[in-house]
């Protein structure tokens, strides 16, 4: 896949963790097109690629169709493997590597009215997700749920986008987190809720759309937390407390045994072995790889399994899930 190379013109903070980097062509080259939900992934050396929302608060076709600059938001991770401190570290002037823009966090077609919910730094993509649809008369309401007043980023570009259909809940001042049941509660028939946020929010999200049997694509939602939340690789493989580090499996029906190194999923070594298992999104929400487990404990990191299954160990998703014991028997 070719790279975009691409120059740094600006960056600022936007809360005291959050910056805003604003990215050119190095070469003056048209950038490509994106839409609104979309993310690159920028190549750092050493650390590998991590992936970024796009940022757009231009309400304007023209913004998406014919970019003149990218922006992204980058959390400042102190615990991570030194991505958001290398984008932090950016200078203007300074140039990086890039993929083209991808979307696996679309705006579904149509001109129905749709419920943004961002928590943290998950407003990223909805921050564009708002500009398209203001520059397409859509209707949407906006909430976005920070810990204290102070985290709320991108805030003087998202007021003038929803005409006042904003809903700001800081944790701080409200003395609890955003009453996400109420929330959802409130969502008309013809109404798509959109959400990204960290893991406790997009699990309670989910859990109220299952209790309210929602209609598949009625609840969509970004997964951020792979990339823009850097994970670090244990340091003794045996003992996978975090269950980020290696690990093997053990195939039962032939006995192989592979292992899974920090950078791969079991999905990417089950390919690789050519046994070509099943799986369908790489990100542990449709349910196609769930997979038996038949010993170890598997370290649940998909938006599928209930809490009494995640608390059995007896399946796991093997595109995004990992394992806290050293290994894991798959019935396979």
């Amino acid at each position: 896949m070719a790279l975009l190379h691409l120059s740094v013109i600006e960056t600022r903070l936007e809360t005291q963790n959050v910056r805003r980097i604003v990215l050119v062509p190095a070469d003056g080259s048209p950038l490509p097109a994106f839409s609104a939900g979309a993310s690159i992934a920028v190549e750092i050396t050493g650390i590998g690629r991590r992936k970024y929302s796009l940022v757009n608060a231009i309400a304007d076709e023209k913004a998406f169709a014919r970019p003149d600059h990218y922006a992204l938001g980058i959390r400042l991770a102190d615990d991570g493997q030194g991505g958001s401190r290398f984008m932090h570290g950016l200078k203007v002037g300074d140039c990086i590597k890039a993929t083209v823009p991808e979307n696996d966090f679309a705006l579904e077609d149509g001109m129905g009215p749709v419920l943004l919910v961002a928590g943290g730094i998950g407003v990223t993509p909805l921050v564009s997700k708002a500009a398209q649809m203001k520059a397409q008369g859509r209707p949407f309401r906006f909430a976005y749920a920070a810990r204290c007043q102070s985290d709320f980023a991108f805030l003087t570009d998202i007021e003038p986008l929803c005409d006042g259909n904003l809903l700001l809940h800081d944790d701080a001042s409200a003395g609890k987190i955003l009453d996400l049941v109420s929330l959802m509660q409130s969502v008309g028939p013809g109404e798509t809720v959109h959400i990204c946020g960290p893991r406790p929010m997009l699990n309670a999200a989910i859990s109220e759309a299952r209790e309210k049997s929602w209609p598949a694509g009625k609840l969509q939602f970004e997964t951020f937390y792979s990339s823009s939340i850097e994970e670090k690789s244990h340091p003794d493989a045996s003992l996978q407390q975090d269950g980020t580090g290696s690990f093997e499996i053990e195939i039962k029906s032939s006995g192989l045994v592979l292992s899974v190194p920090p950078e791969k999923s079991i999905v990417d070594v089950l390919n690789e072995a050519g046994l070509d298992p099943l799986y369908d999104c790489n990100k542990g929400e449709c349910g196609v790889c769930q997979t038996g487990v038949l010993a170890g404990e598997p370290d649940h990191r998909d938006f599928i399994l209930t809490s009494s299954e995640r608390a059995a160990n007896k399946q796991i998703h093997i595109c995004v899930s990992r394992a806290k014991s050293a290994r894991l028997v798959l019935d396979l």
